[in-house]
């Protein structure tokens, strides 16, 4: 008894039944199929539990993709019931009103990864005749994940090609004195602070759940100690402003999180006119507000990235507000996907450049010969679903061969 034949006939009776296969069905399938395996159902019937066992702890849509991978012929003959969902509505989405962005970070062109936030994004604006920004998140980023000069060109190259329609490009670098202001703003109003503890003393309070002697100084010091970063008098690590939260929350990552720090790297696009920056969450919690973007969609693993602006709006009474929108990590069987490790080794001559099919770029899909429609209807697939998935890249394959 071959594992895939058990394997997909399990695959196709879960996706039949919502996620959930049949032993006994899928065991009976198998009997039907090669009438010798009655000499040792009972043997079989042992298999084919620990088959559907295992089926049935994937999620629905890893179930189909699977499928759509190893017997496409299976799928098929079930697809008129359980093909790919249409998208549900956005929360309190009005036609021809909807604002939505992109934010991709620019250290590199964008990868197969992260096709699911692109084309559901790209998905909703076509579906209410709204607008698509795409903003740059190019704050100052880090020694171990820099932006990339040519990174901004190849951002829109990929989003081209998949047929990405956006509206209007943006960059965050661009838009910093706004974010001083909102800044200011906050510092007025108490509820955040600049602090010059070091690393290690900030982990050591929010294990204790302590307050740190910085939180509880006045405003006056606290906006002479922010005019003191804008003027260069700290480097970098000497101090940030942080956000008040509640220091007995249960996720210690959440307590009184950082909202700028000092960076004296140059920029690409704006030199060295900036030393302060914000973190990504305080940029969005501006710009979402100021943009009036009226639906955020992404990852489940960004909901810290909620908490931190609904906090700064509640603090500055912002009153229209993005809905957030959430969705799971699309994963990749045996694929390593890495900005850092592909530069790398094109850098070290291993891989011939962005589109070298290795990479899973954008770039690497174009040359492999992947239609933008096959990538679109292969994430489409999978809905808008909370549920993380992980698919060989033969499903995407499938998909391409069909429009071949």
């Amino acid at each position: 008894m071959a594992l895939e034949s058990a394997r997909k006939f399990a695959l196709q009776n879960a996706v039949l039944h919502e996620g959930k296969a049949d032993a006994k069905a899928v065991l009976g399938r198998l009997l039907a199929e090669d009438a010798a395996l009655r000499r040792r159902a009972k043997q079989a019937a042992a298999y084919v539990e620990r088959v559907v066992a295992d089926v049935n702890d994937l999620g629905l849509e890893t179930q189909r993709a699977e499928l759509a991978a190893i017997a496409p012929e299976l799928l098929e003959k079930i697809r008129p019931d359980v093909g790919p969902k249409e998208l549900p509505p956005l929360p309190d989405a009005v036609d021809g009103a909807v604002v939505l962005r992109l934010a991709p970070y620019p250290s590199g062109p964008l990868h197969i990864g992260n096709a699911r936030a692109f084309v559901l994004n790209d998905a909703y604006t076509k579906r209410y005749h709204g607008k698509l920004l795409l903003v740059f998140d190019d704050t100052i980023g880090s020694e171990d994940k820099p932006l990339l000069p040519e990174a901004f060109e190849q951002v829109k190259e990929g989003l081209d090609w998949a047929g990405v329609e956006y509206d209007d490009v943006l960059y965050k670098s661009d838009r910093i004195p706004l974010h001083y202001e909102w800044a200011e703003k906050l510092l007025a109003t108490g509820e955040a602070y600049v602090c010059e503890c070091d690393a290690e003393t900030l982990r050591k309070n929010r294990e204790a759940m302590r307050a740190c002697v910085h939180r509880i100084q006045d405003v006056d010091e606290t906006i002479a100690m922010w005019k003191a970063m804008l003027a260069g008098e700290y480097g970098e690590g000497e101090a940030v402003v942080r956000l008040k939260t509640d220091m007995a929350h249960p996720n210690p990552a959440f307590r009184d999180r950082v909202l700028f720090r000092v960076a004296v790297r140059e920029h690409p696009r704006v030199g060295t006119r900036y030393r302060v920056w914000p973190m990504l969450e305080f940029s969005w919690a501006v710009d979402d507000a100021l943009l009036r973007i009226t639906h955020v969609l992404r990852g489940k693993d960004l909901v810290m990235e909620d908490l931190m602006e609904t906090r700064i709006w509640d603090i500055l009474q912002v009153d229209r507000r993005p809905r957030f929108v959430h969705f799971g990590i699309l994963r990749f069987k045996d694929l390593e996907l890495s900005k850092s490790r592909y530069r790398k080794e094109i850098a070290e001559g291993r891989l011939t450049g962005i589109d070298d099919p290795r990479t899973w770029t954008l770039q690497s899909l174009r040359r492999r010969g992947i239609r933008p429609a096959a990538l679109r209807e292969f994430v489409l697939s999978f809905g808008l679903s909370l549920n993380d998935i992980e698919v060989p890249a033969e499903t995407l394959y499938a998909e391409n061969r069909k429009m071949i």
